[in-house]
């Protein structure tokens, strides 16, 4: 058979690799190298997965887990470990079980890939954009910008809409619904937090514990601790990202970011450091648990009085300092824009592919690898391997 994959991503890269040599494999890619995005993962160390059982890793895949079991099944993060070191890639492991190569450079594991391709025969064709794919009887007719050819089979790995400088820009939904394949809505995920108001002290961070409440009743959406990074116009860092896959809705906006800047201080230790330091005005008392720029911030926010001491306060103020703290209520506006999210939420439906293999049901000879899938997990290497492991899925499929 000939076979022509579309993207030269991590699933494309994994799936040119796997799929038997017997076959002729094309690899269409519109950048002029392969694995730009790929370059960029783990902050350019290449966070290849995660070793948790895989019981864990599911509870870490954030849509779409159940589609996702057979999958890895048949391909493991430890079969990823074990698929890199066979190619000769030391492998090294780091808190919460991410594995990365021990060089920390995603690039050895974009080059590693290439090569072993091209080793196999692979042919890779950059530069080359795809204007359109149809099936004319039992083939697949592919037009690019330099040629057209037909094929037996087309593996779609295009990507999602993040980072579209590195070519995801949406194609692969396009050529989705040109076969009558629903798309769901994509929208950014492992992102940061868009306020109606700007922050102005861009790159401050702060462990802290988190709330998204809904805007119409204040039901709690996700609660997280972790480290919280001011940018200019909001919120990022870890506990961000999280909380940004672990939320289901298509929207975020009119929901409330509820901020406890002191999770660990009871209000009895606050109340007697009031005491303490009866003299002072609330930016100083806030100083002894916060950064300057975040003290500030919080009083303009409540307007809270700047001028006047504590003591000098009434109890419905001194309240609203320890709530200031604990409780900072901000609207959140939006999800930041797509284009610097990690990852792309939504994509080609999965009730129309095929779990074992990724092979469409609407079309056969049609497969969807990668994160054009509406899968995605948490930051930690997940999201790496759930490229993978629908990668192999599908060059184990073609082997037959």
């Amino acid at each position: 058979m000939n076979i022509a994959i579309i993207g030269a991503g991590a699933a494309g890269l994994l799936s040119a690799c796997m799929i038997d040599s017997k076959h002729e494999v094309i690899v269409y890619e519109k950048n002029e190298i392969a694995g730009k995005k790929l370059l960029l993962t783990g902050n350019g160390r290449c966070n290849l997965t995660n070793l948790v059982a895989p019981d864990i890793f599911l509870k870490s895949v954030s849509k779409n887990a159940d589609f996702l079991k057979d999958t890895l099944a048949c391909f493991s993060s430890q079969d990823t470990v074990d698929f890199f070191k066979n190619l000769g890639v030391p492998i090294k492991i780091e808190d919460s079980n991410r594995i990365f190569p021990v060089s920390n450079k995603a690039i050895e594991i974009r080059d590693i890939l290439l090569k072993s391709a091209i080793n196999k025969g692979v042919q890779f064709l950059f530069s080359t954009n795809i204007i359109e794919i149809n099936k004319i009887n039992d083939k697949f007719l592919i037009v690019s910008n330099t040629n057209h050819r037909y094929f037996d089979i087309v593996v779609i790995a295009t990507g999602g809409l993040s980072y579209s400088k590195t070519g995801s820009n949406g194609d692969g939904y396009k050529f989705a619904k040109n076969f009558f394949h629903k798309v769901v809505e994509p929208r950014a995920c492992l992102c940061g937090l868009v306020f109606d108001q700007k922050t102005n002290f861009q790159g401050t961070s702060i462990d802290c514990e988190i709330e998204i409440l809904d805007s119409t009743d204040n039901i709690m959406v996700t609660k997280q601790k972790g480290s919280l990074m001011f940018t200019k116009n909001g919120v990022s860092g870890p506990v961000i990202f999280k909380s940004s896959s672990l939320f289901k809705g298509q929207t975020i906006s009119n929901h409330y970011l509820k901020i406890n800047f002191v999770p660990h201080l009871k209000k009895e230790d606050f109340v007697y450091q009031m005491k303490k330091s009866a003299a002072d005005k609330p930016f100083y008392l806030f100083r002894k648990y916060l950064p300057a720029n975040i003290a500030n911030w919080l009083i303009n926010i409540f307007n809270l009085p700047k001028n006047k001491s504590l003591e000098k306060m009434h109890l419905d103020e001194k309240e609203k300092l320890f709530k200031a703290l604990s409780s900072a209520l901000v609207k959140i506006k939006d999800f930041e824009n797509i284009e610097t999210a990690i990852i792309t939420r939504g994509g080609v439906d999965i009730l129309d592919i095929d779990k074992k293999t990724m092979q469409s049901k609407l079309v056969k000879g049609l497969y969807f690898i990668g994160e054009v899938l509406d899968i995605d997990g948490l930051s930690g290497g997940f999201n790496l391997q759930i490229a993978f492991s629908t990668a192999a899925a599908c060059a184990k499929a073609l082997q037959h």
